[in-house]
């Protein structure tokens, strides 16, 4: 009786459990290939690329980076060109003064400009994001720099 038991439970546990679908593995093409990279160049990360159904899965890229020579090379630059974008991004932000003050009103009902920390503490907050999401981008350039 146990027996039934446990295998009743077993069927039940098999049930509740779904498998992970599998995607279909993508045949490289220098389109795709090009795809990918234009994505990456224009700030999406390989996880954000690959979570698209369209997209080959992430093992897949990383076979035809070892494969397919040209697609490494295009990899790389788009690569460069998503630091560069970082790079300037970090720029604009320490630029960026226009949060730094905010309007308040007194008890008097008079307007007064008071500074705003919270922006501040945002913008070092996204300027660290960016800092730290280069320097493992390019752990050899970047790694122990003072930017």
């Amino acid at each position: 009786m146990n027996d039934s038991l446990d295998a009743q439970k077993g069927t039940t546990a098999q049930n509740s459990v779904t498998k992970p679908t599998r995607r279909r593995r993508h045949d490289y093409s220098p389109e795709l290939a090009d795809l990918i990279c234009d994505r990456i160049a224009g700030g999406a990360s390989l996880r954000q690329i690959c979570q698209d159904a369209t997209m080959p899965a992430r093992s897949t890229i990383f076979v035809w980076l070892e494969e397919h020579e040209d697609f490494a090379r295009s990899y790389a630059l788009a690569r460069q060109i998503q630091i560069e974008d970082l790079v300037d991004e970090i720029l604009e932000i320490a630029d960026d003064s226009s949060n730094d003050w905010i309007d308040r009103e007194g008890p008097d009902g008079k307007k007064y400009r008071v500074f705003n920390p919270d922006s501040i503490r945002r913008s070092k907050l996204r300027i660290g994001a960016r800092k730290w999401l280069i320097s493992k981008l390019m752990p050899k350039r970047y790694r122990g720099s003072p930017f």
